[in-house]
């Protein structure tokens, strides 16, 4: 093997020396943790009301109809950017990303959006009203990928339904429901 003339010396290339470098840098690329997760399939419609009369107001003491999503992941999902919608066939609703800490669901924790029409009360209130009738929420991570959603058929007034317990595929209704609170 011919050598590398560096100022006056001969050297050789050292092989060994080059794997080492490429295995540590290797190693170092792939134990770099990012701490923000990307576990969307832990990310749950949880409860939903859309007929409320009395039973649980916002921040306003307004009575509008409400989604819990729910985070059974091992870390914080920051829902700003996410979509949100009660048809598909509708312009899908941006849920902001202006400030991730108030829409970032905590570990085993959860998240109430208004679909009350008053997007100026926040970010958690949404450009849409949910129907008494029957409709649909969809949770998308994208423009096209469904995260999680449901159909659901008439619904009486002031009676959520949600999963028990949270994040399974029970749904159950609930004549004294919590939103924000575990499901039992």
């Amino acid at each position: 093997m011919q050598g590398i003339k560096i100022k006056g010396k001969e050297t050789r290339p050292n092989i060994i020396k080059y794997v080492y470098i490429f295995l540590f840098l290797s190693m170092l690329v792939i134990s770099c943790d990012d701490n923000s997760s990307s576990d969307f399939g832990a990310l749950f419609i949880n409860e939903f009301l859309a007929s409320n009369d009395a039973c649980y107001p916002d921040e306003v003491g307004e009575y509008d109809d409400w989604v819990e999503l729910y985070n059974s992941s091992s870390g914080p999902i920051d829902v700003g950017g996410m979509y949100i919608a009660d048809n598909l066939e509708d312009e899908l609703y941006l849920i902001p990303n202006t400030d991730n800490s108030l829409t970032t669901v905590p570990v085993n924790r959860y998240l109430i959006l208004w679909f009350d029409k008053d997007e100026e009360q926040g970010p958690h209130h949404v450009g849409e009203k949910l129907s008494g009738d029957g409709e649909g929420i969809y949770l998308l991570s994208d423009s096209s990928t469904i995260l999680d959603s449901l159909s659901f058929d008439i619904q009486e007034t002031d009676i959520s339904m949600g999963r028990s317990p949270d994040g399974s595929d029970n749904w159950l209704k609930f004549t004294s429901n919590k939103p924000g609170a575990i499901n039992n």
